[in-house]
């Protein structure tokens, strides 16, 4: 089975796009290629009425020859880049979901989502729950510790 080149599963976002710019920049490169075979060609056909218009009939056979490969060259040069061509429809056909994956979740908003789709409140704590909080943070010393480290900043600023 052949590898299929314009699959993006298991590629970042970043990754994707960078794989569509390098088979992009291919296709480019394969269409200056082909304006250049063109014009070269344009060059060999010039040539070979120029040598045909002069009776000179072994340069117009090197130039037909010439001429043919060109063409041929070019040919295989279409081919190539109609290929390319379809395959990078292909990716950015398929580059909006590359890095699909990567999207992440907030649990804590889709638990809210979820419980107010049930009905139910989404902040599930209550007052009471605070309270204990509070008071649970207040046993621990938090407070006290608070206290003395702000007493000891306002003594260094006074300093």
């Amino acid at each position: 089975m052949p590898i299929d080149d314009t699959d993006l599963r298991g590629m970042s976002a970043a990754d994707a796009r960078a794989y569509a710019i390098e088979f992009m920049t291919a296709l480019k490169s394969l269409e200056r290629d082909l304006s250049a075979i063109g014009e070269e060609m344009s060059l060999w056909a010039k040539r070979v009425e120029l040598a045909a218009s002069k009776g000179a009939r072994d340069l117009e056979a090197g130039a037909r020859a010439k001429l043919d490969e060109l063409s041929a060259k070019k040919s295989s040069l279409a081919t190539e880049r109609d290929e390319l061509a379809a395959k990078v429809a292909r990716i950015r056909e398929k580059l909006p979901m590359a890095g699909a994956s990567e999207r992440s979740v907030d649990p804590d908003l889709l638990l809210a989502e979820l419980r107010m789709a049930a009905g139910q409140d989404p902040d599930d704590r209550d007052a009471n729950d605070a309270a204990k909080l509070k008071s649970e943070i207040g046993a621990l010393g938090g407070d006290d510790a608070l206290a003395a480290l702000k007493r000891k900043l306002q003594q260094e600023e006074g300093n």
